[in-house]
């Protein structure tokens, strides 16, 4: 496992989606900042859905 990886905390990338999910729904949104935020959100999901991936092959090799 990579080292950036264990320093990764999922549940503070999950409120972090959820404030860029809370911003995208305000009524001002700046196309500028939302192109930003779009890209910072791509990276969390990503971040996460590695994270996901890498507990569910522990889970499986536990399991094994």
């Amino acid at each position: 496992m990579k080292q950036e990886n264990t320093k990764f905390n999922f549940a503070r990338a999950m409120e972090q989606l959820e404030e860029i999910n809370h911003w995208f729904e305000s009524e001002e949104v700046d196309l500028e900042e939302g192109i930003k935020k779009f890209d910072q959100g791509m990276k969390l999901i990503d971040a996460c859905k590695e994270r996901l991936k890498q507990v569910e092959n522990k889970i499986i090799k536990i399991k094994g």
